[in-house]
């Protein structure tokens, strides 16, 4: 196992039935991501190689990549080159910048940071301070970017009916984590699973990033007569080690803007830190959506954008002792009926996808028995 270290800052309990949140109000829900390129290489005496450049849907994070680019995909916000140099000769990092080729896996890039020379192999190692491999686990499992003291961290998932269900990945993803032998972690949340998985949460149906963002919240063209806690009260409460945020889809169906949904999320990540200054954080970005299964692309495409502009705030985000991740949902999610009931909430075979893209990321952070 390799330790990796975060970059500094720049890197319902009831469901509603039917759609769901699907009223024009902003019902509804999802989560996925871009895959960047090809992950840099280097050889011992050769300049390493950058990654193929991220697809349409962004340079995004791959699952589980620190966010100041993912060394995996060979992206480091928007653009990164490979740093030449014998297996792991530090480049400077930056949001258009140089990250230094790991023997095995390319440097993270920060605003300033140096990605150190330090070798990557299987786990991804990262060398001198201020720098970052890749995110997926060696043999050994993640970086484990816990605190000291924090041998079993509390997993705290927050987010709409995605993951409240209909949905259900969270059995899929506590199966996927238990077949790979990870033990070392505890779901925590407000409301227990409806899904048969055991797994607890704090996720809402219909709920938006944006109502997240108060101490308590409703949601009327859901759920009448109840009211629920926002993220500050929730982390007070709970006190998780690490988030697992899974909000957008009613946001961006509500046609709220790419930046108003972020600085959403920006506010969720200070009220986590104001509780908890070593909270790690795992962003989704939202899976590929077409309410109503509509032939008009707007919502999708405002989805795509959201998609697209997730790993470069989360490298904004990201710093040392409060790393935020980015867990690729997107690029290989369908919003058609072979993978969800209604183009928006995935049925089962979405959900296990969506349960192994999750694995995907948390194998990167987590380390295995």
């Amino acid at each position: 196992m390799s330790n990796r270290r975060a970059l500094p800052p720049f890197v319902s309990a009831l469901s509603c039935m039917a759609l769901l949140a699907c009223g024009t109000t902003g019902a509804n829900e999802g989560a996925r991501a871009p895959v960047g390129g090809a992950a840099g290489t280097a050889t011992s005496s050769s300049a390493g190689t950058a990654g193929a450049a991220a697809p349409a849907a962004g340079g995004g994070a791959n699952a589980g990549a620190p966010a100041g680019g993912t060394a995996s995909s060979g992206t480091a916000g928007e653009t990164v080159t490979a740093g030449a140099g014998s297996g792991g000769a530090s480049g400077v990092a930056g949001q258009t910048a140089t990250a230094g080729a790991g023997s095995g896996a390319s440097g993270v890039a920060g605003q300033t940071a140096t990605a150190g020379a330090g070798s990557g192999g299987a786990s991804g190692a990262a060398g001198a301070a201020n720098t970052g491999g890749t995110s997926a686990g060696g043999a050994g499992g993640g970086p484990w970017p816990f605190p000291a003291g924090v041998s079993k961290p509390k997993l705290m998932i927050v987010g709409d009916s995605i993951s409240a269900g209909p949905g259900c990945y969270k059995k899929f993803l506590l199966k996927a984590l238990t077949d790979n032998h990870y033990s070392s972690f505890e779901f925590i949340g407000e409301y227990s699973d409806e899904c048969g998985g055991g797994v607890r949460h704090s996720a809402v149906s219909c709920s938006t990033a944006e109502q997240y963002t108060q101490a308590t919240f409703t949601v009327p063209n859901c759920q009448q007569g109840k009211s629920f806690p926002g993220m500050s009260t929730l982390v007070t409460t709970h006190k998780p080690d690490l988030l697992m945020l899974q909000l957008g889809v009613n946001d961006v169906w509500s046609s709220k803007p790419t930046a108003t949904i972020l600085s959403s999320y920006t506010k969720l990540i200070e009220q986590a830190r104001a509780q908890n200054p070593n909270v790690v954080l795992v962003v989704a970005q939202i899976q590929k959506i077409r309410p109503d299964c509509s032939t008009d692309e707007t919502i999708t495409k405002q989805a795509e954008e959201l998609v697209k502009a997730v790993p470069a705030w989360a490298a904004q985000q990201s710093r040392a002792g409060s790393p935020v991740f980015v867990a690729d949902l997107w690029t290989n999610s369908d919003w058609t009926k072979a993978e969800t009931t209604d183009c928006v909430h995935p049925n089962d075979v979405g959900a296990e996808r969506m349960g192994n893209n999750w694995y995907a990321a948390l194998e990167g952070i987590l380390k295995h028995d």
